[in-house]
């Protein structure tokens, strides 16, 4: 049962703090409202917490204090939910681009060119790079696996690099498509 003197401190102090609170708050949180809520929030975790503490001389600085951490921890859900947006809004924004579309659409296109450029590969060097960009092996695994010099294994590369960038050209396509992980399931 609520005590008749510290709920009439907690009114008094509530009604004299009140203004000077909101104010504090506000310059921390440049919105009215949002002053007004850390504000109230405090007063209430005050009276469900901390009732011994209404009575005491010091309660104005725990009160300020309060309201301090409290708008500080608001700025910092407001700060992370923004961060949040931003990065959906990007990737919204990413999305509903008509040229990322395009890319999108032409993706299929640019997997079935580079399955066969990778598949008219001389037959050491396909499996070569097979190992190395498709199973993302390096060359001194390859050459263990196929029984290469490292040095071998990087000759194979770069004669198949050149082979499926020559390949790409004649249909206009970059040479950076190589750069990507090899797209084949």
């Amino acid at each position: 049962m609520i005590t008749l003197p510290s709920y009439q401190a907690y009114k008094e102090l509530f009604h004299s703090q009140y203004n000077d609170l909101c104010n504090y708050a506000y310059s921390f949180l440049k919105d009215d409202a949002a002053a007004e809520d850390v504000v109230q929030e405090t007063f209430i975790r005050l009276w469900e917490k901390h009732q011994g503490l209404i009575g005491i001389p010091n309660i104005k600085a725990y009160l300020f204090r309060a309201v301090r951490n409290n708008s500080i921890s608001v700025l910092r859900k407001q700060n992370t939910e923004e961060a949040g947006n931003k990065g959906f809004e990007w990737v919204a924004d990413y999305a509903d681009d008509p040229e990322h579309r395009e890319i999108e659409n032409a993706r299929p296109h640019y997997e079935q060119l580079l399955r066969e450029a990778i598949a008219n590969l001389p037959p050491q060097c396909r499996e070569v790079f097979t190992c190395c960009r498709l199973e993302g092996m390096t060359h001194q695994q390859t050459a263990v696996k196929l029984g290469l010099s490292a040095k071998t294994v990087e000759n194979y590369m770069g004669r198949a690099l050149k082979l499926l960038r020559k390949y790409l050209q004649k249909y206009g396509l970059p040479a950076l498509l190589l750069l990507w992980k090899i797209l084949m399931p």
